[in-house]
């Protein structure tokens, strides 16, 4: 994505993005003048038919997306209906046909204006709910969707050839700690997210150690046919060198609990040995490849977040997953729902950021400034840059905080300063 054009937003704004090429755009400005909306039409855009009805809520114009291989995004708003692409979607026939597909299942019953009631599982059904379902479940109940021209048949593969064209986005709403999930009938259970991270972490742990398990019990499996058939040999230089490296390595793998390697010690070169040893160093290189991209992340996690904590740290464990410990007690755990709402925050933020995320993705990133001390708001830049260097991501992030900025005024776009000049413009001519 190279740039995104907005017109009459709101009724009011014009806009013209060009992202940063640096892999980072800060959006800010006023409430009010759509710094999130626009994140939010980005993420639209990725979801296929479902973004659809975001944009039939959205009070806009135009919309053009320019990406990197010269193809063009557009979607034109005239009174309900949308023109996505050349393809005219009619709002209220759209929403009559998937509401009349509701409405001939049996154990659907229609609770309100956009809102239905799965009795078979006490949920309730919205249009995005439907129309989510319907990629996961059976895509042909979109298929059948009554449309004029067979419309319907156009727009579902014109939506997919725009989410191939962006790639993979992902966005952390301002919403961060807790996460709402429907249970039985109307019923809305609120889950604070903070919480589920130590099963996260051992989640993350278990696939990364099984991974490593596959990996060496392959290579032992052929070990005696390849020494066998083995010509080269390491000399003593590279011995020590590579049990020096490999004693690192342990370090780091036994830090996170991940498995209980011991250090090789003081084992002295012998040359018979040689092409055995050889074989060894080598095979050990593959392996720890399965480790080596989580402990890159495991290092970055923890001195981000240890850095900001105060007498306490966080460690990341197999049995715990990830826990809060005194610095001055280290027998002592604290709870991670004790933690303050800032805390908490950067916590989950920052595993979203580092664990969450693909590489070569698009990511947006709304208000990283709620509950955050100026000093930690200070500190967010120069940490998410690092995670973009390491990711390779283009990054987005909307903001009311000049200390969020702090020393990266140049990837700033302010929306304010664009409607100014705009509204002079318009009272000269």
């Amino acid at each position: 994505m190279i740039s995104l054009k907005i017109k009459k937003l709101f009724g009011r704004f014009d806009y013209d993005v060009i992202l940063k090429s640096e892999g980072l755009t800060i959006l800010t400005g006023p409430n009010g003048y759509g710094k999130s909306t626009i994140l939010k039409c980005i993420d639209a855009l990725g979801k296929e038919m479902i973004g659809i009805m975001f944009f039939f809520a959205l009070d806009f114009k135009s919309l053009v997306v320019e990406l990197e291989d010269n193809s063009v995004v557009e979607i034109k708003k005239t009174g309900d209906n949308l023109t996505i692409n050349g393809i005219r979607v009619q709002g209220k026939t759209f929403k009559e046909n998937v509401a009349n597909r509701l409405e001939r299942r049996p154990y659907m019953r229609k609770i309100s204006d956009d809102t239905w009631l799965d009795m078979r599982r006490g949920e309730r059904i919205n249009y995005n709910d439907f129309l989510a379902r319907c990629y996961i479940d059976d895509i042909s109940d979109i298929d059948t969707i009554d449309m004029d021209n067979g419309i319907i048949k156009k727009i579902i593969p014109e939506m997919k050839n725009i989410k191939n064209s962006l790639g993979d986005i992902y966005f952390i709403k301002e919403q961060r700690l807790i996460r709402e999930v429907r249970r039985q009938r109307e019923e809305q259970e609120v889950l604070n997210v903070i919480e589920e991270l130590p099963d996260k972490f051992k989640t993350l742990m278990g696939q990364v150690m099984s991974n490593y398990s596959t990996v060496a019990n392959r290579l032992d499996s052929t070990y005696p046919h390849r020494l066998f058939l083995n010509e080269d040999a390491i000399s003593e230089i590279e011995y020590h060198e590579k049990v020096e490296t490999m004693n690192k390595r342990f370090e780091k793998i036994n830090k996170y609990d991940l498995s209980t390697m011991q250090n090789l010690g003081n084992v002295l070169f012998k040359d018979e040995h040689a092409k055995a040893l050889k074989i060894y160093f080598d095979d050990f290189d593959i392996k720890y490849k399965e480790y080596d991209d989580f402990i890159n992340k495991l290092d970055m996690y923890t001195d981000i977040i240890n850095d900001r904590l105060s007498f306490k740290e966080i460690k990341i464990s197999r049995k715990e997953g990830i826990s809060v410990i005194d610095k001055e007690n280290e027998k002592k755990d604290l709870n991670l729902s004790q933690l303050s709402s800032g805390e908490k925050q950067e916590i989950v933020l920052f595993y979203q950021l580092i664990f969450e995320t693909s590489n070569n993705i698009l990511l947006l990133i709304d208000e990283p400034e709620i509950s955050l001390h100026i000093t930690w708001q200070k500190r967010f830049m120069d940490d998410l840059m690092k995670i973009i260097q390491y990711k390779n991501m283009n990054v987005i992030v909307a903001t009311h905080s000049p200390q969020i900025i702090n020393n990266h005024w140049d990837y700033q776009i302010d929306l304010g300063e664009i409607y100014a000049e705009q509204f002079n413009k318009e009272q000269l001519n």
